[in-house]
């Protein structure tokens, strides 16, 4: 199935009534943030919603609404994302694609969560000297990296970016020393990337989703989870790594220090 991933706020301004593919899903856990309502309003078609808010500006602009849960987030919207990744699953599973168990997703959360919650205090602590991080990863990892990315900015306020693997092998590595950090999602062509990076004097901490040997610097899931469902996994452990990391730097999350009054649509 093509799809193809446009940000709302770009969609906001293309011409009324553009009507970007047969079907169209429109994200917004708030369902009160400006820029996907007015995406949907602008769009041709009327959208898939998916949200956590069922009575919200968003859900009236679609007939068909995939509820995330009503449940009370965290200010960075943590759950929101998993939770994200299982409605997309059901979705598409529902379109005759199927991508992933949905139901199963919950259990590879819990897994990834009794691996590493409480267990990142160290890795934390080096982290937290370097002056940057870079997020790395390819395939399906690749949107995990970005996400992250916002992750730690908005929870531990380190500067980050995010790359896709061999993307990264082109150039964007060359800063990376011994003021620098770099996640690597996967153990592909990311392990050899790693030994470089070690070698230059960065931290590098690594994510696979498969059991197997422990590199330096290697964290590996104790139960294998493959593609879509290795998603969800990732992302439990970067959320435990940088609530960790934001416990360090005494940073209440979700307590932004630049807040705006036009990101959100009142009640």
């Amino acid at each position: 199935m093509r799809a193809v991933d446009i940000d709302a706020s770009a969609f906001s301004h293309y011409p009324q009534g553009f009507v970007p593919g047969d079907h169209v899903i429109v994200i917004s856990e708030s369902g009160r943030s400006p820029e996907p309502i007015a995406a949907a309003r602008r769009m041709g078609i009327k959208p898939i919603v998916i949200t956590n808010e069922m009575a919200s500006p968003v859900a009236e602009l679609s007939d068909v609404v995939v509820p995330l849960g009503g449940f009370k987030d965290s200010g960075v919207y943590t759950i929101g994302y998993t939770t994200t990744l299982v409605a997309l699953a059901a979705i598409a599973e529902a379109g005759g694609v199927p991508i992933a168990d949905a139901a199963g997703l919950a259990d590879v959360a819990q897994i990834a969560l009794a691996d590493f919650d409480g267990q990142l205090v160290d890795v934390a602590a080096a982290l937290d000297k370097a002056a940057f991080l870079d997020i790395v990863g390819q395939g399906t990892s690749a949107g995990t990296a970005q996400a992250c990315a916002l992750l730690f900015r908005e929870s531990t306020a380190m500067p980050t970016a995010w790359h896709q693997t061999v993307q990264y092998l082109h150039g964007p590595m060359e800063p990376c020393g011994p003021a620098s950090a770099v996640l690597l999602f996967g153990d592909g062509r990311e392990r050899a990337m790693a030994a470089q990076l070690r070698d230059a004097g960065a931290l590098v901490i690594g994510f696979s989703t498969q059991p197997g040997d422990a590199d330096p610097g290697m964290h590996r899931l104790s139960v294998p989870a493959e593609g879509y469902a290795g998603a969800v996994a990732e992302a439990v452990f970067a959320q435990c790594l940088a609530a960790d990391l934001a416990e360090l730097r005494h940073r209440a999350v979700g307590k932004f220090k630049f807040p705006q009054d036009d990101t959100k649509l009142p009640v």
